[in-house]
C-alpha cells in the first residue's frame, strides 16, 4: 500500500492545539504551521481509519473495558518490535500517559518524598511532582558537543542526600531526542536499586528511533529492573492518535501493579474510550507497514533540518535526533536574548516553535521543533529562517 505523507489537512477552528495556537501568531499563510505541539501532522494510517469506521458501524458505544484481543496485540508488538516478552496480566490502560505519571507519583510515594527528574524536562512531569506535594529533585543532563548524557555523579549524590524515592525516566528523551544506550540504562538501574528508588519509565516515543539507534525497554534489561519499575507506553506518538488518549501501563511486579491500579481506579475510574481501544488494537495489529514508511520520512526530515542549519544558518545548531521526531535547536550563537529570540523566530521568520524555557530554567535560548510533518513545510520554514537570519545580520 502507498501511504500519503505529503498532504496536510489544516483543522482551523477544530479546537486542536496545533492549529488553535496559530491564531495567536496572527493570520498565517497556508504554508505556515505550528512546529511546537508534539504530534504528527500526517493523515491517520488507513488501517486505523478502517477499524474506526467498523467500530462506528457496529453502533454500540457503552462503557468499555480493554478487550483481551488488545492485550494480545500489545504483547505481540512488544515481542516483535522490542524483544521483550510480557504477560497480559502485567498490562492495563489509563486515560493518557501524563495522567498515568500522576497516578504513579501518588501510588508509589508519600507527600514530601523526593522525586528525581532530569532536565531539560517534559513540563507535565515536573508539574505532576509539584502538584502532588512531592519534592522535585532536579539533575540536569550534561551537554557534550551538543549531545546530552546523564550526570551520574550528580544523580547519585542527590538520590542519597534528598530522600529520593522515585525516578521518572524519559526514554527516548523529550526534548533532546536522546536514545539511551543499554549501558547507560543499566547504570541508571543499578543506581536506583542500590538506593531503593523505584523507576517510572516514560517510553511513549520508544517506537521512533533513527537508523543506528536501538531503544532498550528499561524493564527488559534485568529481572531486578522489571521488579522495580513501571513502564508507560502508548500508540499516540507512534501512530498519531494522541486524541484517543489511551496509554499502556506495564508492571511485572504484582505488588507495584496493585498499588498503581488501585490509584488509577480511584482517580480515573475503570472505563475508557472504546474508540481508543479500537484504534490502539488496529495500530498494533495492522499499521506496522505505515509506521515503517513513516520512520523513513521522519529521519529524512530530521537530517534535512540539522544539515540545513549547519550549512546555511550556523547561528543555530541542532544535534541529529536519535529518536522521537523532536529537534532541540540551540540559539545561543545568535546573540539574542530569550524574548528577542522567540520574537525573531515567531515574528520575523514565521517559524512557530516551542520556547525552551518551558522545559526548565537555563534553557531559554533553546527551541523544540516538531519535524513530524510533510517535508515541504520543513523546507519552507528553513528558507524563511535563512532569509530572516540574513535580514537580521545573523549570518
Amino acid at each position: 500500500m502507498e501511504y500519503d505523507f505529503k498532504s496536510l489537512h489544516p483543522e482551523y477552528g477544530s479546537g486542536a492545539p496545533m492549529w488553535g495556537r496559530l491564531a495567536e501568531f496572527g493570520a498565517p499563510s497556508p504554508e505556515e504551521i505550528d512546529f511546537g505541539v508534539a504530534e504528527m501532522k500526517f493523515r491517520l494510517a488507513p488501517e486505523i481509519a478502517a477499524a474506526l469506521e467498523r467500530h462506528v458501524a457496529a453502533g454500540t458505544f457503552g462503557y468499555s473495558g480493554a478487550p483481551e484481543s488488545l492485550k494480545r496485540e500489545i504483547c505481540a508488538w512488544m515481542a516483535r518490535r522490542h524483544g521483550w516478552r510480557i504477560e497480559p496480566e502485567w498490562l492495563f490502560q489509563t486515560y493518557g500517559l501524563v495522567l498515568a505519571v500522576g497516578c504513579c507519583v501518588r501510588a508509589l510515594t508519600e507527600p514530601g518524598d523526593g522525586i528525581l527528574l532530569n532536565y531539560p524536562s517534559y513540563p507535565p512531569f515536573y508539574r505532576a511532582i509539584e502538584q502532588n506535594g512531592r519534592r522535585l529533585v532536579r539533575s540536569d543532563l550534561l551537554e557534550l558537543e551538543g549531545r546530552y548524557v546523564f550526570d551520574f555523579e550528580d544523580m547519585e549524590r542527590k538520590i542519597a542526600q534528598e530522600n529520593v524515592k522515585l525516578y521518572i525516566l524519559c526514554s527516548p528523551q523529550n526534548p533532546t531526542g536522546r536514545v539511551w544506550t543499554r549501558t547507560e540504562l543499566e547504570r541508571v538501574g543499578e543506581m536506583c536499586l542500590r538506593h531503593g528508588v523505584k523507576v517510572v519509565s516514560d517510553e511513549i516515543h520508544f517506537d521512533i528511533c533513527c537508523l543506528g539507534h536501538e531503544h532498550s525497554v528499561f524493564a527488559s534489561l534485568s529481572d531486578e529492573f522489571a521488579a522495580n519499575s513501571v513502564v508507560l507506553t502508548a500508540p499516540s506518538k507512534t501512530f498519531n492518535i494522541a486524541g484517543m488518549t489511551i496509554s499502556n501501563v506495564i508492571i511485572p511486579s504484582t505488588q507495584l501493579r496493585e498499588r498503581v491500579k488501585e490509584t488509577v481506579s480511584r482517580d480515573m475510574g475503570g472505563y475508557f474510550n472504546s474508540f481508543g481501544y479500537a484504534a490502539c488494537e488496529a495500530a498494533y495489529k495492522s499499521a506496522e507497514p505505515w509506521l515503517d514508511e513513516c520512520l523513513k520520512v521522519l529521519e529524512g526530515n530530521c537530517r534535512l533540518f540539522t544539515d540545513f542549519l549547519r550549512e546555511r544558518v550556523p547561528a543555530f545548531s541542532c544535534h541529529m535526533p536519535e529518536g522521537t521526531y523532536l529537534a532541540w535547536m540551540d540559539g545561543r550563537r545568535t546573540g539574542l536574548g530569550p524574548e528577542e529570540l522567540t520574537r525573531f523566530l515567531h515574528g520575523e521568520a514565521r517559524f512557530y516553535t516551542e520556547p525552551g524555557d518551558v522545559f526548565g530554567s537555563g534553557y531559554e535560548l533553546f527551541q523544540r521543533v516538531n519535524l513530524a510533518c510533510p517535508r515541504e513545510y520543513v523546507e519552507k520554514a528553513l528558507l524563511r529562517l535563512e532569509a530572516a537570519a540574513k535580514a537580521r545580520g545573523l549570518i
